[in-house]
């Protein structure tokens, strides 16, 4: 199983992996290369597949794993708050990565405007759609 670092999480990966997770029958060991950013996606989607919050799957993205969300990888923490922002609350995660998720949509808006400008952005919008 293969995740990006660097790039808007890929849907169809995303539902593979909830695919795997739901067939698991004990614990599991999560690693990528430095334990930083993918696997902290990893983590991150389960807490949401178990039906918790994006502040909680957040944390799995931190500087103390060294992740930094000001650098290209940012696009991971881009990923949740967009749940956040659109859908958390309202429809299961998993259903929105099924149904909403624009993947290409959120690449291009972190490309263009990069990590501070579309954090920024979603930080700020959280909780006041609804």
């Amino acid at each position: 199983m293969a995740f990006e670092s660097r790039n808007a999480p890929h849907k169809d990966r995303i539902l593979r992996f909830y695919d795997i997770y739901q067939k698991l029958n004990g614990p599991t060991l999560l690693h990528c290369k430095s334990g930083a950013d993918r696997t902290g996606l990893a983590s991150g989607l389960i807490i949401l597949f178990e039906g918790g919050c994006t502040q909680e799957a957040l944390k799995q993205l931190h500087w103390r794993f060294l992740h930094f969300k000001g650098s290209r990888t940012g696009v991971l923490d881009a990923f949740f708050l967009l749940y956040q922002q659109e859908a958390e609350g309202k429809i299961p995660f998993i259903d929105w990565v099924r149904s909403h998720y624009d993947e290409d949509g959120l690449r291009t808006a972190f490309r263009k405007d990069r990590a501070t400008t579309l954090l920024s952005s979603l930080s700020t919008n959280v909780g006041k759609f609804g």
